[in-house]
């Protein structure tokens, strides 16, 4: 094999001896370099003064470690008035100055921990015969010269994630044009992302939720761009005021709710089960399964043959406590009928059934006053015997429960989200009672349609619509849409949304839980913008 084609700089260096040891392969190297470059002055010289030799570690070679013993000469500076008599030469294809490792093991180490992180690079790169510590891989990721810099951006999308849910933010901007995170803002204040904005002037479009300090940001730091609001927050906004609106008018619909509901419901039968009466006792075993008797016939074989128990379970895979059991019986014993939980519930059956006609459904609770009363059962017979009961009776018989403001409010917007005959009923019990529930669901299903569109010139008489309404949530809505007018127009007037930035807010999560809340900016940073940046792997058809 040509150990010379595997330098590190072929054309530089020359092999001039191997040593082959079982874990490592040192290789002897020159340089052939006929002179050397003054690091002060940057004048070349070739008067030698003497040399040494510096020990380097480079990739790993056919599975041993490989270490590089390199001749390094040292030179005169004959230039006049340099302060540096006397230089070392530089070898910068092969190793920084000062270092330890080669240029190409430096990088690999580098991509390794950016890529899986810094405990698990370890483990790989020692696996694969280039063992290096976890904090040596964290330094070297968190080295700014080895960071990537930030590349003009034209087309801007801004978004936050969170550091801690609910209790702290940080901002991600990405290139929209690129497909790439460009920078990690520690936070979600309008002055520093302002501040960010003002050092790259050529942004021409920002796109961003409604939140006012990206707002306040993006006018104080770019006031020359177009600014965008995401698509996907206004429909979430406007299916939110819809929400807050029943939340309000709630009662109302349980009430409607409850006169839909059958007015005398006949009283819910008791449970009868045949086998209630039976005795427990009378249960019979089930015959054991094939592997279970294969099983049991290897443990008395490996028994009768002298193996201890600890042997013998390890031996068939079998637990110890099996194993004893088996060597007490000449035949496998059988698999005991578990008796049912009815059993349990049994003396109760009355009780429970009682409750639940006068509308008390909450098994937790007639658990809790069945433990009062003696049940010595466990919660599960009862969750059980209360959705036999649930399910026994007729569709009309059953408890009137209003949806939540949140199945209403996507009962109205989308009805195809929602299967259940009850909520369409109710309604169009709402629309028949409710006049003020007809004009909200007028305005917000033609918003809906609205935004959901590319027209933006009826957007300003819908806004009116929305503001000259009496209901409250509604003119909240039309003033945070009216505050932001120009970027809620941009929205339906351009292709531009936030939806890759919420993929990158998603591959982001991946990166920091992966790391186990143990990094701070700068090493989620970096890892954040090397996987963003890389170039994604192409897939051949064969």
């Amino acid at each position: 094999m040509d150990l010379q084609s595997c330098l590190p700089d072929p054309e530089l260096l020359t092999l001039s001896a191997t040593t082959v040891q079982p874990e490592v392969l040192w290789l002897d190297l020159e340089s052939r370099a006929p002179s050397g470059v003054c690091p002060s002055c940057g004048q070349a010289s070739s008067h030698r003064h003497s040399r040494y030799t510096r020990i380097l570690k480079d990739v790993a070679l056919l599975g041993r470690r490989v270490r590089l013993r390199l001749t390094v000469r040292k030179f005169f500076c004959d230039t006049v008035g340099c302060a540096q008599r006397i230089f070392c030469e530089r070898l910068p294809s092969v190793a920084y100055p000062w270092r330890r490792k080669t240029v190409r093991l430096e990088r690999q180490n580098h991509l390794v921990a950016l890529e899986v992180g810094a405990e698990s690079a370890a483990r790989v790169l020692g696996l694969c015969g280039c063992p290096v510590s976890a904090d040596t891989l964290l330094a070297g990721v968190r080295r700014p010269s080895l960071v990537q810099g930030v590349v003009s951006v034209r087309h801007l999308g801004i978004d936050d994630w969170a550091w801690c849910k609910g209790k702290t933010y940080g901002t991600i901007l990405v290139d929209l044009e690129r497909h790439c995170v460009v920078d990690l803002l520690p936070d979600r204040e309008a002055d520093t992302l302002a501040g960010w904005l003002t050092s790259h002037p050529e942004i021409e479009v920002i796109t961003r939720d409604r939140g006012g300090a990206y707002q306040e940001g993006a006018l104080r730091g770019a006031p020359q761009a177009q600014q965008v609001a995401d698509r996907w927050h206004l429909l979430k906004n406007l299916r939110e005021t819809l929400e807050r609106y029943f939340q309000r008018t709630h009662s109302t619909f349980t009430a409607l709710r409850k006169t839909l509901a059958a007015p005398d419901p006949p009283p819910l039968r008791v449970v009868e089960d045949e086998r209630a009466d039976e005795p427990t006792a009378q249960l019979q075993a089930h015959p054991p399964s094939a592997h279970k008797r294969q099983c049991f016939e290897a443990v008395k074989r490996l028994l009768a043959e002298g193996s201890s128990v600890k042997q013998t379970a390890r031996e068939t895979g079998v637990a110890i406590g099996t194993v004893r059991k088996y060597a007490q019986f000449e035949q496998h014993p059988g698999t005991a009928a578990r008796p049912p939980r009815h059993h349990v519930v049994a003396p109760y059956r009355e009780w429970l059934t009682a409750q639940w006609a006068a509308g008390r459904c909450n098994a937790v609770a007639l658990h809790q006053e069945l433990r009062e009363r003696g049940y010595p059962g466990g919660y599960t017979a009862v969750r059980e015997f209360c959705r036999h009961l649930r399910t026994s009776g007729s569709a009309g018989h059953r408890r009137a429960v209003c949806p939540s403001p949140r199945t209403l409010s996507w009962a109205v917007l989308v009805p195809s989200t929602i299967r259940a005959p009850e909520v369409g009923a109710l309604l169009e019990a709402g629309r028949a009672t409710t006049p003020e529930f007809v004009q909200v669901e007028r305005l917000l299903t033609m918003g809906w349609t609205l935004l959901r569109g590319h027209e933006a010139q009826p957007l300003r008489g819908w806004l009116s619509d929305l503001e000259q309404s009496d209901i409250r949530e509604l003119r909240a809505f039309a003033v945070g849409l009216d505050r932001d007018f120009d970027a809620v127009r941009a929205a339906l007037e351009t292709t531009y949304s936030n939806g890759q930035v919420e993929g990158q807010v998603n591959r982001l999560k991946t990166i920091k839980r992966g790391m186990y809340g143990r990094a701070g900016l700068d090493l989620l940073k970096a890892r954040v913008l090397h996987q963003a940046q890389r170039p994604a792997a192409r897939v051949t058809k064969s």
